[in-house]
Order: C-alpha cells, then structure tokens, then sequence
C-alpha cells in the first residue's frame, strides 16, 4: 500500500511537467503587411513581446521560441509552438493566419530548373508553343501565374554545393563573357 501511494504521488507531482512538455513544432505567425514605420530592432522586439503578453511566456522564454522574424516583405515569425498556442494565436485579431511548416517538403533546384518542372526536352508537354503561351501550353494550364504566390530561399552559396555540380552541363557556351571574381577563400580553382 505504501509503494502505491509513492507512485501515486510522484504522478500527481510530475504530471503539471508532463501536460507542459507537449512536443514543439515550427509555426509561422503571419500579421501582414509592414506599416513601414518600424525598425528591424522595433519588428523583432513586437515579435517577442507579442509572445510573451499573447501566450503568459517569460521574455527570456519568447526570445528563445521565436526562431526567425520577417522584417521586410510581411510582418510575422516563426516561432516552436504547441499545437495549443499555435491555435491560440490564430484567434488572436492582430493575426491574419498561423500555420504549421513543413520540413523537408521541398528541395532547392537552382541549375536544373527545366528539369524541375517538368519541360525538360519538351516530353511531358509538348514541344514550342506547348510550354509557352498556347491555349495548351503550361503557362495556360497554369492560368499564367494568377494568384500564385513566388518565394525565393537563399541558401547561400558555396562552390562545394551540389546545386553548382556542373556535371553534364556541357562546356561553356563561346559567348558567355563573364569572369570567375575570386574573393576571400575563394579563388578561380572553385569557378565551375
């Protein structure tokens, strides 16, 4: 009977440091727009203080959950959050949308981007005007970009990425003109 009510206690004791250690997931918190009258130092620190006043966290505890903030295009954060506080913010009325992301769903293609999308040699839509702008064309099937939001993820760059592997890729074409600008840790050996 004694063991029982040591368990019994011990999981009375833990159980609030169970029910808080629900598994975190990346969520973006979108506000909007930027207003435009803000500093990078003003958007971030919003970012925080949104957090801690929205969720009851510590400062020292928002700093640590907001992994990224937007500051030029749109105005949100990417946040760890619960399920829970992910659903809480969304109710909030300052919050246009929260949503989870989506890790490894995508890969970048920066070399191959025929071949990403499909138009490679023509194959899967025909060939000249099946990929431009003919009524069976894919800008056409696409309904020419109408509502179709374009990010841009910058990676960096670094010769040694597979993305500038030029395996394949034939010579370079006689009229190209350009140069290899060597820089800091980086000479011509690495130019492709």
């Amino acid at each position: 009977m004694k063991n029982l009510f040591v368990v019994l206690s011990s999981f009375f004791l833990f159980l609030p440091i169970l029910v808080s250690c629900q598994e975190k997931h990346i969520y973006i918190v979108y506000f909007g727009v930027h207003d435009g009258l803000k500093t990078h130092q003003e958007i971030e620190d919003h970012h925080h203080s949104y957090l801690t006043t929205s969720l009851q966290q510590t400062k020292e505890t928002a700093k640590a959950n907001v992994l990224y903030s937007y500051k030029n295009s749109i105005n949100g954060f990417a946040a760890l959050l619960t399920p829970e506080e992910a659903s809480t913010l969304s109710e909030k009325e300052e919050v246009l949308t929260v949503f989870a992301t989506k890790p490894n769903r995508y890969s970048l293609q920066t070399t191959r981007s025929w071949k990403f999308l499909g138009l490679e040699d023509g194959k899967e839509y025909g060939q000249g005007d099946q990929i431009g702008w003919g009524s069976e064309g894919l800008l056409h099937k696409a309904n020419y970009g109408k509502d179709v939001i374009v990010g841009l993820l910058d990676s960096g760059v670094w010769p040694e990425s597979r993305s500038f592997n030029d395996e394949g890729m034939g010579p370079v074409p006689l009229s190209w003109k350009g140069i290899c600008q060597a820089g800091d840790s980086f000479n011509s050996s690495h130019c492709n």
